[in-house]
């Protein structure tokens, strides 16, 4: 699934994202992307598979299955589905007309104070980092110019003067709104799951962070961070993004 744009990132109410599919319900997912599901007692093979039927979307489901078990295999079939839309695929997914508004409307991933502008969320996911995480936010400074390669964000963990870890983030002031508020996100989600952070760290404590978006496959810190920033107000892009061990450093002059 090719990364969005900045263009497409932005709050187009109609447009369903990866990142929807493991947090909204099944049934709301099914009637938006028009797919049915159907238990069938299934011979050996997949517990699951899409297939058409007069000109409609299926998923067959063995019958049987915990709920739980049921609605994760339509979720990452639906993920198939939606991917296709993008590609251009055979099963893709034409979604029936919706605001994606609604469908968040009193649900716990609903934005705290309403859905706001790219830099009005970029400043409450910094302040969050600043003083609700005790750490410290900041653009790159010009001389940190050129960065390493394909950097968008780094995140690095000193400790205060009373000897707690506290996180650093510096994110690449020169990258668009739209991608910079995803990747605020996605350094926070990084810092929530610390051990992780740290292990994936170069030498020197660095965690280097890459620009290219890539799609929330699943639970885990890229929906985290997709959620956090939608909490926050923006509706999320592509909340994945690559962890760099210890690029080379070379010019970079154009952002992304």
């Amino acid at each position: 699934m090719p990364g969005l744009t900045d263009s497409e990132c932005g709050p187009d109410w109609g447009v369903l994202r990866a990142h929807d599919l493991w947090v909204l319900p099944v049934e709301m997912l099914t009637e938006v992307m028009e797919v049915g599901v159907v238990e069938l007692e299934l011979p050996k093979g997949p517990s699951a598979f899409p297939f058409w039927r007069s000109n409609s979307r299926w998923i067959a489901v063995q019958s049987g299955l915990p709920p739980d078990e049921r609605n994760r295999l339509v979720r990452h079939l639906l993920f198939s589905c939606l991917t296709e839309a993008v590609g251009g695929g055979e099963w893709k997914a034409p979604l029936r007309a919706m605001d994606i508004r609604t469908l968040y409307a009193g649900s716990q991933w609903e934005p705290m104070d309403g859905w706001r502008g790219d830099e009005v969320a970029i400043d409450s996911l910094r302040s969050f980092v600043g003083e609700t995480l005790g750490g410290v936010a900041e653009d790159f400074p010009e001389e940190a110019y050129p960065l390493p390669g394909g950097v968008g964000a780094i995140i690095a963990f000193g400790y205060d003067a009373m000897g707690k870890c506290c996180p650093l983030v510096w994110v690449d002031a020169r990258l668009s709104s739209g991608l910079r508020a995803d990747l605020w996100g996605f350094c926070i989600a990084q810092i929530a799951e610390g051990d992780v952070a740290e292990r994936e760290a170069d030498a020197e404590g660095i965690l280097y962070i890459g620009k290219r978006r890539r799609p929330v496959r699943g639970p885990g810190p890229a929906l985290l961070a997709a959620l956090t920033v939608q909490r926050f107000g923006r509706r999320p892009g592509d909340c994945d993004f690559p962890l760099l061990s210890g690029p080379e450093r070379e010019a970079d002059p154009t952002p992304a």
